[in-house]
């Protein structure tokens, strides 16, 4: 990894392509000017938009750049048929100048499936790695925690349990600033007998892991604050942060007509602004957007599909620090000193 580092963008990706990726990654440069960013699409197209910011010519030119591609990949598009057969798009374009090494992140909004699938068909896992995890910030107490996995893995074996670990332990070491992370597994009990043949394995294997482990967790407990890294198969991580999204909007949607039913309510409201305000913004993807695919052989995150331009630049800035503290880089030591000391006995 260079000095100077290179966030790679599917400009094309996402429901509020390209306008939206193109003035997040601008306002990301505003922000920081110790990085570049390459954006990969219709040329013709983006250049319309970035036409729109040439006052700031002078501040963000020398470190934009584009890559033209003749095609885009849809959510229409067959994940793996599309990966294999569009080679000109943003997405395999983009993916295939991070394996080459020409830049140090790279960031799609796009079909979530293509991205996933191209992940490890262009950039491959780890060594050693069994199955790479989709990582989820959510809310919990006072704090964030990551859920991992979020929706790659329906079934697992249980040392991909004690792999995703790892992956959140170095991630939420650098997100979170965590010297220690705390892990829990999610379970169906706290007890070490609950769960199915798996994680009963994985409890086990956890317990002897070295990590900063605190044991099986419930549901309930996921927003509680208790652990900083929650791991689970990729079925119920879905489930679970699909639960998360739409309790938490039913809730403000609740509120929102009960501030609105009389002049109390409505002083209620203006009196708990404040607080309102800062309670949503935990939920809020445009600050807590973007989810890695962590085992992986390159930095690659995942932002949501509908994501607006102050996603994309909170996105771009999270994604930064996680290329200059080298992510894939201590992923792949954690691992490598897994196994030697595994070897040892």
């Amino acid at each position: 990894m260079s000095d100077h580092i290179n966030i790679l963008i599917d400009a094309m990706g996402g429901d509020n392509t390209p306008e939206a990726i193109i003035s997040g990654a601008v306002d990301a440069l505003r922000d920081r000017n110790d990085f570049s960013v390459t954006l990969f699409g219709i040329e013709p197209v983006i250049r319309e938009y970035l036409a729109k910011y040439r006052h700031d010519r002078d501040r963000i030119c020398e470190r934009l750049s584009v890559i033209h591609c003749n095609e885009e990949i849809t959510s229409a598009d067959i994940p793996t048929a599309a990966i294999k057969t569009k080679n000109d798009s943003s997405m395999v374009r983009g993916l295939k100048m991070l394996k080459e090494g020409y830049g140090d992140a790279f960031i799609s909004a796009g079909n979530s499936g293509a991205l996933l699938t191209g992940s490890l068909l262009i950039t491959g896992r780890i060594d050693s790695v069994i199955r790479p995890a989709l990582g989820a910030i959510i809310p919990s107490g006072d704090k964030f925690a990551l859920l991992i996995d979020a929706g790659l893995n329906s079934n697992l074996r249980p040392e991909s349990y004690v792999q995703f670990a790892r992956f959140g332990i170095e991630y939420m070491k650098i997100v979170a600033k965590c010297k220690d992370p705390l892990v829990g597994l999610l379970n169906i009990g706290k007890e070490d007998n609950k769960g199915n043949i798996e994680t009963k394995s994985a409890h086990s294997l956890l317990l002897d892991s070295g990590m900063n482990y605190y044991g099986n967790i419930e549901g309930n407990n996921i927003v509680e604050g208790i652990v900083d890294v929650i791991v689970t198969d990729g079925f119920t991580g879905n489930v679970c942060l699909k639960l998360l999204e739409g309790t938490s909007n039913y809730i403000f949607s609740r509120m929102r007509a009960q501030f609105k039913v009389d002049i109390l309510h409505k002083l209620a409201a203006f009196i708990m602004r404040s607080d309102m305000k800062k309670f949503k913004a935990n939920l809020n993807p445009d600050i807590v957007g973007g989810a890695p695919i962590l085992g992986v052989d390159g930095l690659i995150i995942k932002s949501h599909g509908n994501s607006k331009s102050k996603t994309i630049m909170n996105v771009v800035l999270k994604t930064v620090s996680l290329a200059e503290n080298d992510i894939v880089g201590n992923i792949k030591r954690s691992l490598e000193r897994t196994v030697c000391v595994n070897d040892t006995f």
